[in-house]
């Protein structure tokens, strides 16, 4: 019988065109919770080779996808320290209130908890002592959650194996080795001393003609979840682990006790194995070893915009060492998600060759997954112009999701830069209905750099040479509108309310310099937003044409932190300085108090590098983060951790080691393990 069309079709304008496809006697109508899913691993192995077959070989897409009218959603099938106070301590920066985000340091008041390359130290706040150390051989940790006593660990790792048989046979050049006058291929293997096969001209490195040789070496790799019971810092116990073979995590979020895992399996990128085609996990609650992931939780989802591969969500409760964790796998991929309380968002950025136009289309495409009992289930698809910038151009508010998108088109003779705040339905299943679209955010030219969502309020920044931050009332979502806009030299590429009326920017000064732009160094911004126009209040400027601050990239690097009965918040980020011919530079955790009258002051710099014959020298690393627990303030670098008395001038208290072969690697002096300073 005839190939019939799928839930999905994918389609390349242009060299390209295909549609997948499956067989309609192989298939059975799926009901249920097996909507959208496969009944079996033939039919999804059946499903591949179709795709394959249909495409010649080729596995690098592009173009756009649909959803057929026809597809359903799926159906719902801090540590605790007895008889003591818990201090006033920071937090980690998320965007919605309720959902935790990982983070590569954290606390709980008593105790620092931090991830640093390949080890995970538990840290006394009050002694600096390390009271736990955990190592892993191949990798590196991804970040951490708190929850209740027990700590959350996220790994990359890695394995190499040597096999005395060959594993696969490479087709590659052989190189001439002048000891045994042989020729060799690229892993070391003698082939042949036959000189004909020499096709190059005299030199150092003779090269022969391509040929088959054997390859015996292999690596596996995954993602691992570890589930640490530390409510016992001298009795840390590991409960529980979760390993995603093959699959690198893309986000994940917590909410309560529920981690949920937002991972990208690429195992079927350019092929796949006949035997092994599924992505595969360990789930310690139930086994101990690696098991295919059943084909009914395999769903035919949209592909990304150059590959095809799986997106698997996970999730599970972390107090809970019995029940087994829900696994899900969909036929794409995402690079950026967004997560409220009820709903997880993943996207997928898209481009589509408009022949009789002319020009290129790009498009986002928006999945939404329900948060039901626990789990994510896939309920509607929706599609804007454009991609978002990051998370947090993304927010859900009152039943709607709104997204900021910076649009580019191409012609052959010109192209434009359009932006756009975007509204959909968040309650509608299959497809996320467009509310409506508010377009000419920006002068020509200006791409959005920064937006900032607070209920029916958002505030965005456009930049080329000046810094427009518009105001957006989106309290009618079928009417949005700009309010207000400030224009001012420089860009904000990280917004933070400090209060209601209060905004924090975080970004770059600016210079015109007659037809272009130079950046002159990192400029922090308070604004007052109770009326429709922006204001701005005043402006710290950290000087230096190549300085910059990681919160340019990373909102896990900004502090802030309102200390109980306070008047004020903290505030603190990392920056860069350097020389203007990058000879030297320094590296500080800058402080600022936010007053919440509206007043900015620059409070200090902590450093954890020494100053020497005039110039900054690389004495210790950068700092990464800050938390601050009462009257202490904790600055954590790769090498160490250190800990100043705010009440004492920001005397440094007490110095700590955590990755000592960071100095044997640079020849620098190790520190004390502790050091105390009256």
């Amino acid at each position: 019988m005839k190939v019939m069309r799928k839930l999905l079709a994918f389609t390349i304008i242009g060299l390209f065109s295909f549609v997948l496809s499956a067989c309609n006697e192989t298939y059975a109508a799926p009901t249920g919770e097996n909507v959208g899913s496969f009944a079996s691993y033939d039919d999804l192995k059946e499903y591949l080779m179709e795709f394959y077959e249909e495409n010649n070989g080729v596995y690098y897409l592009g173009g756009s996808f649909r959803l057929e009218e026809n597809l359903s959603a799926e159906t719902a099938g801090d540590a605790v320290y007895d008889d003591q106070a818990a201090p006033d301590y920071s937090k980690t920066n998320n965007q919605v209130e309720g959902v935790e985000e990982a983070d590569k340091i954290l606390t709980d008041g008593f105790k620092i908890y931090i991830t640093s390359g390949s080890q995970f130290f538990i840290v006394d706040a009050l002694t600096l002592d390390v009271d736990y150390t955990l190592e892993i051989q191949n990798g590196s940790f991804q970040g951490l959650y708190l929850y209740e006593g027990r700590v959350v660990l996220m790994s990359y790792e890695y394995n190499y194996f040597e096999s005395e048989d060959c594993l696969y046979y490479y087709y590659g050049p052989l190189y001439y080795d002048y000891e045994t006058e042989d020729a060799v291929s690229a892993d070391g293997d003698e082939t042949t001393s036959d000189s004909d096969l020499y096709t190059g001209d005299t030199t150092d490195e003779k090269t022969y003609e391509s040929t088959e040789y054997c390859v015996r070496w292999t690596y596996t790799y995954g993602t691992r979840v570890r589930v640490l019971d530390v409510s016992d810092t001298s009795d840390v116990t590991i409960e529980r682990e979760v390993y995603f073979d093959s699959s690198y995590l893309a986000d994940s979020r917590m909410i309560d006790e529920n981690l949920y895992l937002v991972l990208d399996n690429y195992m079927i990128r350019y092929y796949f194995d006949d035997e092994i085609f599924v992505p595969r996990y360990m789930d310690s609650a139930v086994s101990e070893d690696l098991v295919s992931l059943p084909a009914d939780h395999i769903y035919y989802m949209p592909n990304d915009s150059e590959s095809f591969s799986y997106l698997i969500l996970a999730s599970f409760d972390v107090t809970d060492d019995s029940q087994e964790a829900s696994i899900k796998s969909y036929l794409g991929s995402t690079y950026q998600i967004y997560m409220s309380e009820n709903n997880l968002y993943a996207t997928i950025y898209r481009w589509n060759w408009l022949a009789l136009e002319g020009r290129y289309e790009y498009k986002t495409f928006i999945m939404r997954f329900e948060l039901v009992n626990d789990e994510l289930v896939f309920k509607a698809l929706g599609e804007v112009i454009g991609s978002p910038l990051n998370q947090f151009s993304m927010d859900e508010y009152d039943g709607v999701f709104r997204i900021a998108t910076t649009g580019y088109s191409y012609t052959e003779n010109d192209w434009s830069i359009d932006n756009f705040m975007f509204s959909l339905d968040a309650t509608s299943e299959e497809t996320m209905d467009q509310i409506s679209v508010l377009g000419n955010l920006g002068k020509p030219g200006e791409r959005i750099y920064s937006v900032r969502f607070s209920e029916e309020t958002a505030y965005v920044v456009t930049f080329v040479q000046t810094d427009p931050l518009y105001k957006l009332d989106l309290s009618d979502p079928e009417n949005p509108e700009i309010v207000g806009e400030l224009y001012e030299d420089g860009v904000s590429d990280y917004l933070h309310e400090i209060t209601d009326n209060l905004l924090l920017g975080i970004g770059r000064q600016a210079e015109d310099m007659g037809g272009w732009t130079t950046f002159t160094g990192v400029k922090v911004a308070l604004y007052d937003t109770s009326s429709d126009t922006p204001v701005n209040l005043e402006t710290y400027l950290v000087e230096g044409e190549y300085s910059y601050t990681d919160v340019m990239w990373d909102h896990k690097a900004f502090l802030s932190f309102t200390p109980q009965g306070a008047d004020f918040t903290y505030v603190a980020i990392p920056v860069y300085e350097y020389y203007v011919d990058y000879s030297g530079y320094s590296q500080s955790m800058y402080l600022f108090k936010v007053y919440h009258a509206g007043d900015l002051e620059f409070v200090t710099k902590l450093t954890h590098m020494e100053e020497q014959d005039g110039g900054w020298y690389r004495y210790f690393d950068s700092i990464e983060r800050a938390v601050i627990i009462d009257n202490y303030i904790y600055t954590v670098s790769y090498s160490s951790i250190h800990m100043f008395d705010i009440n004492d001038d920001f005397n440094v208290v007490a110095t700590q080691d955590l990755n000592i072969s960071y100095y044997e690697y640079y020849g620098y002096p190790e520190l004390v393990d502790v050091t105390e300073t009256d």
